[in-house]
């Protein structure tokens, strides 16, 4: 395809690669103050540090659609004040309004892939089967009385917007750093359910797994949301990738899931 735009082309790789170290040194002094509640959002706003100076590395509409990806990023730290800092119990407003926070950021990740992305419907489709089933016979009931309306719709929303974002990255495996960001919404989903079962439905010891695959889940969300900021062709943003590639691409892309 004839590159017709008139914004600058994507930067070389390469000479931008070393960026990519921010990650790990905003990791580390996130780890220097593990165990306070300073942990977390250090290593969220070493993430996002990150990502501010990828944006600058590029303009026009690839950074605008890439701000969708940080932003998201960024409203996890809505989401981590409310559930984290107010050690919210699932019966209170606070941790209605973090399971908001994270909705929000999920809904931005949304409005990226709807735009960029292609839905796809080998993974999409047991997805929404399993956790369908999982919401209806194991969490519907499982809520706490004296805010179970309110949590029926949000868990249910939030899980909504994770299987369709799961999905939608799992058909755009075209886009730069689209592996990246499919492990990391699968890493996030998979550190939900952990949630669920542990604070919901009370299935043995499963806690412990959620620090450390959420953790895991913002750093390759970063990490793949940096490859789409420094590598994404601007005249690629004004089309979705299913158009992009020829159909015969498009099913064999499609395929491997």
């Amino acid at each position: 395809m004839k590159n017709t735009s008139t914004e600058p082309a994507a930067r070389s790789f390469p000479k931008a690669f070393f960026l990519l170290l921010l990650i790990p040194a905003g990791a580390l002094l996130g780890l220097k103050f593990q165990g306070s509640p300073f942990f977390l959002p250090l290593f969220t706003l070493g993430l996002l540090a990150f990502g501010f100076v990828c944006l600058l590395q590029t303009s026009g509409r690839v950074r605008r659609w890439a701000s969708f990806l940080w932003l998201g990023l960024a409203l996890t730290l809505a989401g981590d004040f409310f559930l984290v800092f107010q050690s919210s119990p699932t019966a209170s407003l606070n941790f209605l309004l973090g399971v908001g926070g994270f909705s929000l950021a999920q809904f931005c990740w949304l409005i990226f892939f709807l735009r960029l992305g292609r839905f796809s419907r080998w993974v999409g489709i047991p997805l929404f089967l399993f956790y369908g089933a999982f919401y209806i016979f194991a969490l519907y009931s499982a809520f706490p009385v004296s805010h179970e309306n309110p949590l029926r719709v949000m868990i249910a929303l939030y899980m909504v917007l994770s299987c369709t974002n799961v999905s939608l990255a799992a058909g755009s495996r075209g886009l730069p750093g689209s592996r990246w960001l499919l492990a990391g919404l699968s890493v996030l989903l998979f550190s939900d359910t952990m949630i669920a079962l542990g604070r919901f439905i009370y299935v043995g010891d499963v806690l412990f797994l959620v620090g450390p695959t959420y953790l895991a889940s913002l750093t390759l969300i970063a990490v793949g949301a940096s490859l789409f900021t420094l590598k994404m062709d601007p005249s690629r943003t004004g089309e979705k990738i299913s158009e992009y590639f020829p159909p015969k691409e498009v099913d064999t892309v499609e395929g491997k899931f």
